[in-house]
């Protein structure tokens, strides 16, 4: 097995993470972190919350409850990939397509998928008789699973345009 390549924060950016590593990375994301995701709550003391994210506190884990919170407020899909991917499931949220989220702009957004998705491929078809290293893997597989969330955001974008009838031009 090959010794990453990227820091903590670069490889949440870049590959798939477990579910340790996706609730903690949603948590310090979100603006207020911790502290902010327990004030809403009301019930839940933020230093307990902070603790059972660590990704070295083995005392502490987070419960099913805190996974609904964290996921409510957050809708990061880190944590989604996190539990499906391990069983072969993609998950993707059409619930909330934003105004700036037209087919047009989907489209230009699977486009720079697909430059790099055929960059990444391209290097890994010639990496194959030397060995692919597992950050190499891990970005392929993100990829992959942005692409195919993309096209079904497109698909919606095209099925609410369609109902409303909405002319882009």
């Amino acid at each position: 097995m090959s010794r990453s390549r990227f820091c903590s924060t670069e490889r949440a950016r870049r590959a798939l993470l477990t579910l340790p590593q996706a609730l903690h990375h949603a948590v310090r994301d979100y603006p207020g972190g911790a502290t902010a995701i327990a004030a809403v709550d009301g019930d839940t003391n933020p230093t307990t919350l902070n603790h059972k994210l660590s990704l070295t506190n083995t005392t502490h884990t987070p419960n099913i409850r805190d996974l609904e919170l964290i996921l409510d407020l957050t809708r990061d899909q880190r944590i989604v990939d996190a539990i499906l991917h391990p069983i072969g499931f993609v998950g993707f949220d059409v619930s909330d397509l934003r105004e700036t989220e037209t087919p047009a702009a989907l489209l230009s957004g699977i486009s720079d998928l697909l430059a790099r998705e055929s960059g990444l491929t391209h290097h890994l078809s010639k990496s194959l008789d030397n060995g692919i290293d597992d950050d190499e893997v891990a970005e392929f597989e993100l990829l992959a699973e942005r692409l195919v969330r993309a096209v079904f955001r497109l698909g919606a974008a095209v099925r609410k345009a369609n109902r409303e009838g909405v002319v882009y031009g």
